[in-house]
């Protein structure tokens, strides 16, 4: 035992809440990196996209691997965007606007699209129009969407300088004092109190964002 856990005997109790807390970010991440996958593996093959799958990077600190998870979530923004624009092109207003409201059946959506695809010769198959009214045009998948990138984001500016895979408890003596500095019971406490906020408000949204695309997922089956 250290003169520090003498000294504050909650110490190593506090050590072990941190790397808790740690991993189920990093649970968190993962399942996000899986989720986007997922959803660039759908987009590529219903809709002929040319998106290249991510994979975290253990090495590497927890902004660098945020950053690469927001530039894949922009990457599909951007190709949901440009789907919507071609159905916008091809679609009488009411129709599209119809298109647009999550109260409208799917049914009926998928009526409106296979008429787009009769009228304007535009290629929207069946699949590839169940990705566009559950994920392109969902308001409450875009929100889950966009929900998640903000919050990424300040996952990577706030814990920006730790090492991912440190964080999964190599080492982890080292990394406790390189992201505290002195082991106190003061410096865990702040931890501590700023990893439960991430992980409070990172966790949930995470799996909201798997559940909408494994939604997709399982209508395509």
């Amino acid at each position: 035992m250290s003169w520090s856990d003498i000294l504050y005997p909650g110490n190593p109790a506090r050590r072990e809440k941190v790397v808790r807390l740690h991993q189920e970010l990093l649970n968190s991440m993962e399942l996000n990196f899986d989720a986007t996958n997922e959803l660039i593996g759908m987009l590529n093959i219903h809709w002929h996209c040319g998106l290249c799958p991510i994979k975290m990077k253990t090495s590497d600190t927890i902004r660098e691997n945020c950053d690469l998870l927001l530039a894949a979530m922009t990457s599909i923004q951007g190709e949901l965007k440009a789907i919507d624009e071609k159905l916008r092109s091809c679609l009488e207003p009411d129709l599209y606007r119809k298109l647009h409201d999550f109260q409208e059946m799917d049914q009926s959506k998928m009526k409106i699209l296979r008429t787009a695809t009769q009228v304007a010769s535009v290629a929207i198959g069946i699949t590839a129009a169940a990705i566009i009214i559950k994920v392109g045009l969902s308001a409450v998948a875009s929100r889950v969407l966009s929900n998640v990138m903000m919050i990424v984001a300040r996952v990577g500016t706030t814990l920006g300088g730790a090492v991912l895979g440190a964080i999964a408890g190599v080492g982890i003596d080292l990394i406790i004092s390189a992201i505290l500095g002195a082991i106190e019971r003061k410096d865990l406490e702040e931890k501590i109190r700023e990893l439960q906020e991430i992980v409070d408000e990172f966790k949930p949204a995470s799996k909201e964002y798997s559940k909408a695309i494994m939604k997709v997922t399982l209508l395509l089956e």
